[in-house]
């Protein structure tokens, strides 16, 4: 084999190493920032409470009244919502949840 075509066969490896590698990190990346929060949630739609993530003691309660306000925001913004009836819906449950996890 010549050292061209080894250095093409080399550098179209690379490339496609590095390709894979971008969509892994993109899928990580978009999971992560928005992967968690619709199954955050769904949790709350399901149960009606906050997540068991936020209340088993890992977190003070004024960073789970961080959180849900973040949340809050995240579905006042976002267009991943289906219609302004779920949005609503979402609002309403989210702002439930809030108040029983206060007490």
């Amino acid at each position: 084999m010549s050292p061209l075509i080894g250095a093409i066969m080399l550098y179209l490896v690379a490339l496609m190493a590095f390709m894979f590698g971008t969509v892994v990190f993109i899928r990580y990346a978009v999971n992560r920032a928005i992967g968690q929060k619709h199954r955050l949630l769904e949790e709350i739609m399901e149960t009606g409470k906050l997540p068991q993530v936020w209340l088993d003691g890992a977190m003070r309660p004024s960073e789970t009244e961080k959180q849900v306000k973040s949340l809050a925001t995240y579905v006042r913004k976002t267009r991943l919502v289906d219609s302004e009836e779920t949005r609503t819906l979402l609002l309403t449950r989210l702002e439930n949840a809030r108040s029983l996890g206060k007490e």
